[in-house]
């Protein structure tokens, strides 16, 4: 006879700190993510800055988050005139009682990868990418 259970295949818990910005129309999915064993250390939230160039609409449209998410726009670059590739600058930053590595990545666009990029609690981590196809 089989004895049924749930087997605990211990992993480490990920959080996931997930906001959607509308950038010209175009969805821009944002994604960090980092162990979630220290989701108890950050003090305030996870806040995302996305810069654009000041003639861009642009809007945050969800704050999903496994711990408390803010998110802001700044329209501080220089006005943009070209058709495919809007420059976009994203600052990630949090406050955190232990220094710890997350993992951030952009999606837009039907879901393609823009870029991704290391940082780490202690510090602001900023990026730079191009929205194509707007």
């Amino acid at each position: 006879m089989l004895a049924s259970g749930a087997s605990a295949w211990a992993g480490p818990q990920w959080c996931e700190e997930d906001p959607e910005f509308l950038v010209n129309g175009a969805v821009v999915d944002v994604t960090t993510v980092f162990p979630g064993y220290y989701a108890s250390s950050i003090s305030g939230s996870v806040h995302f800055d996305l810069q654009v160039p000041s003639n861009v609409t642009a809007v945050v449209l969800s704050l999903p988050g496994t711990v408390p998410v803010t998110a802001s726009i700044s329209r501080t670059l220089p006005a943009y005139y070209g058709l495919l590739s809007v420059p976009v600058v994203l600052t990630v930053s949090m406050q955190s009682s232990q220094s710890f590595s997350h993992y951030t990545h952009v999606t837009g666009l039907a879901g393609s990868l823009i870029n991704g990029w290391y940082g780490n609690s202690s510090w602001p981590t900023r990026a730079k990418f191009y929205m194509y196809g707007l």
